[in-house]
Formats: structure tokens, sequence, C-alpha cells
């Protein structure tokens, strides 16, 4: 058994040397849809942690009545922290407010308007943030009810979870692209492997026709067509695997930097046997599905 393999490794290596500019017309096609099968993994990855880092910026600000007296405020806040969605409810007195204020903006027109005030001007609020930005619609009305819209002077920011739902619509819109454009490279890179093969097998159709007056079996003439198909897989994701990790490397400050501060080579790092995954997965078995189906057809009994 072990024999049969070497073998057919042996002659499917010595096929693949032969065929030249058609070996690396193929592996280079594979090795397009392997780095963007990776590249589509990387892009989710960094629409992750922007959407996540934009969630927890965006915050609805509940503002209440100077006459509204902290236990009150409190009391709506723990209710709000029994809610599933809600993640984080933060009091902010009138105080903090204006101390919060006066340390932003020392020495500035706002500060000399504040002194020209004599008194503090900010109102008790509490700022919200939901674990969904779609929830935020929710928690407003929860403010807008009879027993709570006496007490509340504004409810401010949760439009601000537009952008997320904006950019949750972009993402699909580009992974919808990206995926699309990944199947059609697949599909090119299985017609090339295809007739890379099929011009391979028609090249040794005397030595097919010898080894089956012989009495080769079939496993046996299949088998290094199917190695050279795995082969060309094989060196092209091998290829993109290498390339995207120089570049990554060499580029991670300045990348770091471009995407909101996403560390694309620490989470290239952090899911490696992932990004091996999808890279092989790709790479190998285009060459494996395009190499079977050709020795399927131009091979029968």
């Amino acid at each position: 058994m072990f024999k049969f393999l070497k073998k057919i490794i042996k002659n499917g290596w010595e096929g693949l040397r032969r065929q030249g500019f058609l070996t690396f017309a193929t592996s280079l096609v594979i090795f397009i849809a392997a780095t963007l099968a990776i590249s589509l993994y990387l892009f989710q990855g960094g629409v992750s942690f922007l959407t996540n880092a934009l969630n927890n910026q965006i915050d609805i600000s509940v503002t209440f009545n100077a006459d509204v007296s902290q236990d009150q405020i409190l009391s709506m806040r723990d209710d709000l922290l029994k809610l599933s969605q809600v993640k984080k409810v933060d009091y902010v007195s009138a105080e903090d407010a204006y101390n919060t204020f006066v340390s932003a903006h020392q020495g500035d027109a706002y500060m000399t308007a504040l002194e020209m005030i004599g008194t503090n001007p900010f109102l008790p609020s509490l700022r919200i943030q939901t674990k969904d930005p779609s929830v935020y619609t929710q928690v407003t009305s929860y403010f807008n009810q009879d027993q709570h819209k006496s007490l509340v002077s504004a409810v401010n920011d949760y439009k601000k979870a537009d952008v997320i739902a904006r950019l949750s619509e972009i993402t699909k819109s580009i992974q919808t692209t990206g995926i699309s454009i990944t199947v059609f490279l697949s599909l090119i890179a299985v017609i090339i492997t295809f007739n890379t093969l099929r011009l391979s097998i028609y090249s040794q159709k005397e030595e097919i026709e010898i080894m089956r007056l012989v009495g080769a079996k079939n496993s046996f003439i299949r088998g290094p067509f199917l190695v050279e198909g795995v082969f060309c897989g094989l060196f092209a994701s091998v290829l993109s695997f290498f390339l995207y990790f120089i570049l990554l490397f060499s580029f991670n400050v300045h990348l770091k930097s471009l995407f909101m501060g996403f560390d694309v080579y620490g989470f290239f790092l952090s899911n490696i046997w992932v990004v091996l995954l999808f890279d092989f997965g790709v790479g190998i078995g285009l060459g494996l599905i395009s190499s079977y189906f050709a020795v399927r057809k131009y091979l029968r009994n």
C-alpha cells in the first residue's frame, strides 16, 4: 500500500513539473481565490471590532428634571438593569456633570460663560448602553411611559445607533460582493485546473492505454492526476498564507492606524488555525475537486 501511494505521488509530481506554464496558471488562480477567502475572514474580524467599538461609544443620555430625587433616578436605573438587553447604566449627578465640564473646558469660552451664569445649570442623568443598538428605541419607550414622562427633561443620542445599522448594511453588501467574487474565481480555478488536467491526460493518452493493456487499475491511473490538483492547491495555499503573514507583520503599525486600532496581525495570529482552515480548505479543495471531475470525465471505464 505504501509503495502504491509513493508511486502515485511520484508520478503526480513528475506530471506537474511537465506542465510548466499551465501549472503556474492553475496555481495562480487558486492562489487568488485562497487569498480572497482569507481577506473576507479578516474583513469580518475588522467589522466586528469596529462595530463593538462604536457600540461602546453610543449610549442614550436621559436627563431628568431638577426636582427629581436621586432615589427616584436610581430606582429607574435598577429597573433598567433588570432588562436582559441592557448592558450598562451609569448615574451622573448634576455635580458630577458640572465637574466633568469644568475639567474639559478649563480656560476656554465655555468656562467663561459658565462662570457668568453663577449656578450649576446641569441636570442629573442616566447614560445607558445596550447589547444590541436596535434595542435603544425600546429603552426610549420606557421613559415615554406616563409614570416616567413627567420626570424626564430630555432623551438624547439614541439616533446614533443608526450608525451601526448603516455599517451593518454596508458590511453585508461588501461580504456579498466578496463571496460572489470568491465563488467566481473558484469556478475559474476549477475550469483552469480541469482543462490543465485534460491536456495532461490527452498528452499521456498513449501511456494510459499501455497501462490499461497491462492491467493497471483505474485508481493507479487516476491517482497521479488527483495528486497534481492537490499539489497546485497546496502551493497556492502556502504562498497565500506566507504572503499574508509577511505583509501583516511588516505593515502592522500602519494597518492598525488605518483600521482605527484594529490589530489585523494580532487577529491573524490569534485565529491562525481558522485562517489555515480557510486557506488550505479553499486551495486544496479547489485543486482536488477540479482534478476529480477531470479524471472522472476522461478516464471512465
